[in-house]
């Protein structure tokens, strides 16, 4: 179908809202991200893991993902072992792999710089979403409304548009949060900096797990002495314990995310300790060292609808995963990916979103009840086994 002109909002400008924006720019559709925050948006220093989909617009553009304003420097990095060690430090299984890891900010920074700025919108924050038969309208707090033929919402797991399309979905704890942080490479030890040079690092605890990778430093450098080392370690908190610990230095709850520099001193005073008590010596020397690590609690969620009219729902806004699967950011290129391909394909744009949505639906059902058998195998039943090729990360399979 002819889509220039076509004239899209999307609600939510993080890596899938932008990606998809990027795309139905570059189809000829008239485009507008309304982003929440007043500022750019910062992913707190978080690794993730580049699957195909993830980085597809860049090597399809032929590019490849690469430094902002410097197009001969690569900006993620690739690992070639997956490795599990035990709490002496030993290697207890090693695979070959090739996986490829980055920050989120270098690749939002990637994504933001391909759209044009005056399409990008700070500070438009998303109250409602109304449908009529040929278009959606977007009511903003700030006042005023627009409609269009078209609203994309990648508005996350507390998701605005989600309540026009799929209101009364719920939102489920799975009782375990992941700690965050990252600390230089070159802050560590020697010995203990060897251990991740070319390899993302397990190790499997009781009822718990933490994993560690390295990605992108300071400048989006990916060259070795001059990374970060990212950790994830998963620990249960249920009932009260989750309460306080979601409870801020100034007292403020924050059921979702706690940011770095608000997690109580007594938590993370008790995490290094654990780290000294648990963990592989490598391991504990690095979360010791982040004086500043944050927290991400875990959650299900799934809309049974991810379309009603003209307005649709992509990535966390639609379907959450946990992380295990490392495919959150790779379903939400996807979801985009599809959108662009099935506007181009159908004869009209209803044709196109229904499309869309029988296959995007059962993608996301799929992937997201791997990411709950993996995370229930680790955080609930102790059955995660070191060394299962199932725990290899994909959306569509293992590496993809």
């Amino acid at each position: 179908m002819a889509v220039n002109g076509l004239r899209v909002g999307v609600v939510g400008g993080s890596i899938g809202g932008l990606t998809a924006a990027v795309l139905l720019h570059e189809m000829g559709c008239d485009v507008q991200v309304f982003e929440r925050s007043t500022e750019a948006l910062q992913g707190r220093g978080a690794g993730i893991v580049v699957l195909p989909m993830t980085e597809r617009y860049f090597t399809e553009s032929g590019t490849g993902l690469r430094a902002s304003q410097d197009w001969d420097r690569q900006v993620a990095l690739t690992l070639t072992y997956w490795s599990y060690i035990d709490r002496a430090g030993s290697i207890i299984d090693a695979a070959a792999t090739h996986n490829r890891f980055t920050s989120w900010n270098t690749l939002y920074r990637a994504l933001l710089e391909r759209l044009p700025p005056e399409r990008y919108h700070l500070g438009c924050s998303a109250t409602g979403v109304s449908t009529a038969s040929d278009s959606a309208t977007v009511h903003f707090a700030e006042g005023g409304t627009d409609s269009l033929d078209l609203v994309v919402g990648a508005d996350g797991i507390g998701s605005t548009v989600r309540e026009t399309v799929a209101p009364g979905t719920p939102t489920t704890y799975a009782g375990y949060v992941a700690w965050r942080g990252t600390v230089l490479e070159r802050d560590l030890s020697p010995s203990s900096a060897a251990v991740f040079v070319d390899a993302m690092v397990y190790q499997v605890l009781d009822r718990s797990h933490v994993l560690v990778y390295a990605i992108p430093g300071p400048g989006d450098s990916a060259e070795a002495g001059e990374r970060a080392l990212n950790f994830v370690w998963y620990r249960n908190a249920r009932g009260t314990d989750y309460d306080e610990l979601m409870t801020d230095r100034h007292g403020v709850h924050r059921p979702a995310t706690m940011p770095p520099g608000l997690v109580q001193q007594r938590f993370v005073q008790a995490l290094h300790a654990d780290a000294a008590a648990q963990l592989a010596p490598q391991l504990a020397e690095l979360v010791q060292a982040c004086d500043q690590p944050f927290i991400q609690a875990i959650f299900d969620m799934a809309a049974d609808r991810f379309r009603r009219g003209r307005a649709i729902l992509i990535g966390d806004a639609a379907a959450a995963l946990r992380p295990h699967v490392a495919a959150g950011t790779a379903k939400a290129c996807a979801d985009g990916w599809a959108l662009r391909d099935f506007l181009a394909g159908a004869d009209g744009i209803d044709e196109a979103l229904a499309g869309w949505e029988a296959q995007q639906l059962a993608l996301a059902r799929r992937v997201a009840a791997k990411s709950r058998a993996m995370g229930e195998a680790a955080q609930t039943t102790g059955t995660m086994v070191p060394g299962d090729p199932d725990w290899r990360f994909g959306l569509f399979g293992p590496g993809n």
